[in-house]
């Protein structure tokens, strides 16, 4: 019998399978470019939800491009001015009329990081705040969005141009952002809460997009959650639930925490207590938490350098925290390393001057101020 040809055999399948590879590569290369083929109008609803997709992308994207793009020189210069505390009105001015004049070539975040120094330097440049607010009312990200929110309202200015546009593409969006970037935008909120109210959908769509996130997160990001929900005066359950334990969770635990964010937690605590007026119950547990907050901060700030203290009383101002129990924890560790030969009365005068002189403040914070008369009164 003929054997058959087993290597002939194998040379035609391998030929045959050389044939299909160059097929296909040549299938890819002749692919059709997406980009060349017209596709009938599709309708508002549909483009508007893809435009909206695409602005609340993940900012990684956004970060990866910021890294590889050089910040504009007149950016740093202004940054720089800021950081050196410069006052020169007329340097300001020239400053702020060259990035308005080449604030086309300025991506989002370089407008905001302007409008954040202008705000640190104390300085409005009413035409440049105008045309920044207008361009990154229809083009920006998350970071960029906040950090302007923020420096526009320590201007004193109302964020309304900014804040109504933002939240309006908020709506329906929140499932697709990051944790960080939530965070970001209820501290936002929460900072410029006396502006006006943020609708209650929004605020909850906002609030159950953090709780779903929030899983297996470390305890120290919502540390500061209840002084946002506070100072919004929003009572949603499954958020201040969530922060709550994680407040208990740093007070039990060894987890490095900052005396800041202790006073912090306590002020937001203390502001939602209030709210909790039908649950008398669940009212008593976050006085006692926030009790147990005053003992952990007292505690952190005993262990604080001079220079440490003041700073961390210079961020409560800066924070904009008005709870006269939580300055109490802070003025009564500053009075208790008072000088022994000068009296309590004579060293609460000598600190609120040095206050208003070191913090740059016309009047300390109500709080501060409230707890630092009860050592104005004959002990």
């Amino acid at each position: 019998e003929a054997r058959p040809n087993v290597v002939g055999s194998h040379i035609v399948v391998a030929e045959a399978a050389f044939s299909v590879r160059v097929m296909r590569r040549s299938l890819v290369r002749c692919k059709v470019d997406p980009a060349m083929i017209v596709q009938k109008r599709l309708p508002w609803q549909v483009r508007k939800h893809q435009l909206r997709q695409q602005l609340w992308k993940e900012e990684d994207e956004d970060e990866q491009r910021d890294e590889q793009t050089k910040t504009p020189g007149i950016v740093v210069e202004i940054a720089q001015a800021a950081r050196k505390r410069k006052r020169d009105p007329q340097l300001w001015t020239n400053l702020l009329d060259q990035a308005l004049s080449s604030h086309a070539e300025l991506t989002p975040q370089d407008m905001a990081s302007v409008l954040s120094s202008m705000a640190q330097a104390r300085f409005q440049h009413n035409a440049l705040l105008d045309e920044f607010v207008r361009s990154l009312s229809y083009r920006s990200n998350v970071k960029a969005m906040v950090t302007a929110m923020l420096a526009v309202d320590k201007l004193g200015l109302p964020t309304d141009a900014l804040r109504a546009p933002f939240l309006q593409q908020l709506s329906g969006q929140c499932d697709e952002l990051s944790f960080g970037d939530l965070r970001r935008i209820l501290m936002a909120l929460a900072r410029c809460w006396q502006a006006a109210s943020v609708d209650a959908e929004v605020m909850d769509e906002l609030c159950n997009a953090i709780v779903d996130k929030s899983r297996d997160c470390d305890p120290r990001d919502l540390v500061t959650v209840p002084q946002h929900l506070g100072r919004l005066r929003h009572l949603h359950v499954p958020l201040l639930s969530a922060s709550a334990n994680a407040v208990a969770t740093l007070v039990a635990s060894r987890l490095t925490v900052l005396p800041l964010d202790a006073l912090r937690a306590m002020d937001g605590l203390l502001l939602l207590t209030p709210l909790l007026a039908a649950a008398p119950e669940a009212q008593v547990k976050l006085g006692e938490l926030a009790r147990k907050c005053g003992l952990l901060a007292a505690a952190l700030l005993r262990h604080c350098s001079p220079e440490e203290l003041w700073r961390a009383g210079a961020q409560l101002a800066g924070a904009e925290v008005a709870e006269r129990q939580v300055w109490e924890v802070w003025a009564h560790e500053v009075l208790g390393r008072r000088d022994s030969e000068s009296g309590r009365s004579h060293s609460a005068v000598s600190i609120r001057k040095r206050i208003l002189r070191q913090w740059g403040l016309l009047e300390p914070p109500t709080g501060l101020d409230s707890a630092l008369r009860m050592y104005l009164r004959p002990a």
